[in-house]
């Protein structure tokens, strides 16, 4: 199907950004590594119902510009993007939905813009505040000798190395590893024992599976699609999101201490990873704490990490109820 696409000049950059559709504005935000692409089963849904559809290839991705400088993928360069494509259309406010980084951005977008945002909708990242310790600092902490993918990332230009080498086979790992038959297998070998353990020192795909076969959410034509999307853009852009933590805490850590007041609805996987990086804390039992009109907080079985891939109907399904009753 041909889609619609606006290549919009702001912020001295140019964002391609999916338009379709008429009524209420809904933003979609991606997070890594993915795309527009990955909201292609709201689309429709969307549309149907009334709303105008509007998912950007957020800096760095795709065939949006892609500037190297780290400090060009704050919170604050990002969020104010987002504005900038409502600004291009003409839209006095929009709904906003973010997946995994999509999901902070949309709230740090209601918080720096409130004016501009109706409700936000965070998928598999909840809104937590920042702490009195630069984000880099609380995962060594916690994560010690071990191997954390965040720390990992730090380092310009190793991780980009490693991932894109062979995008086909780095794309299909981290899609198929965190996704819910991923997270089956990998919780499986460590009550086994078998799981190889990864120390500071590895490598991100070190002792990833490599599987088969593509699981049903994915076709080998998505994974064609994002492959050419990161062969285009690479993955520094995309990498400078994560090495922009400390710096986001150091502009917004007083900001994050507001609680996200706007209507507010949060979807997860059962076995999504991000539940698990904090030992012994349950992020979903937690989340309403950070929330002063958490309307919806649903988690939904047999889906890991990639929620509105692996379970489009069921996502669509909360997030227009939601939608519809605000």
């Amino acid at each position: 199907m041909q889609r619609n696409f606006e290549q919009v000049k702001i912020n001295e950059i140019e964002i391609n950004t999916l338009v379709e559709g008429d009524g209420k504005p809904v933003i979609f935000v991606h997070g890594w590594p993915e795309s527009w692409y990955s909201w292609r089963n709201q689309i429709e849904p969307f549309k149907k119902a009334g709303y105008k559809v509007i998912i950007p290839d957020i800096r760095g991705y795709g065939r949006s510009s892609n500037p190297k400088e780290v400090e060009k993928y704050t919170l604050k360069e990002i969020t104010k993007d987002l504005i900038g494509i409502l600004d291009f259309l003409n839209e006095e406010n929009a709904h906003i939905i973010g997946h995994d980084w999509g999901a902070p951005i949309s709230c740090y977008t209601s918080l720096l813009y409130p004016e501009r945002i109706n409700s936000v909708s965070g998928l598999s990242v909840p809104f937590n505040p920042f702490i009195n310790i630069p984000p880099t600092e609380i995962f060594k902490q916690l994560y010690k000798n071990d191997f954390f993918y965040i720390l990992y990332f730090q380092k310009y230009g190793v991780a980009e190395k490693e991932l894109e080498f062979d995008l086909n086979k780095s794309l299909k790992q981290i899609y198929c590893n965190s996704d819910f038959v991923g997270m089956k297998k990998r919780i499986k070998l460590l009550s086994e024992g078998s799981s190889k353990k990864k120390d500071k020192n590895s490598s991100f795909l070190e002792n990833e599976d490599i599987p088969e076969n593509l699981p049903n959410w994915l076709s080998q034509g998505d994974l064609n699609y994002f492959v050419k999307e990161f062969e285009n853009s690479g993955m520094t852009g995309p990498l400078n999101r994560y090495r922009c933590m400390d710096l986001d805490w150091k502009e917004l850590k007083d900001l994050s201490l507001n609680k996200i007041t706007k209507p507010a609805c949060f979807i997860t996987g059962d076995l999504d990873p991000v539940n698990f990086f904090i030992p012994d804390v349950n992020l979903f039992e937690s989340i309403g704490e950070n929330y002063t009109d958490l309307r919806k907080k649903e988690i939904i079985e047999n889906v890991g990490h990639w929620t509105q891939q692996e379970a489009p109907d069921k996502v669509n399904k909360i997030l227009l109820d939601f939608l519809g009753k605000i």
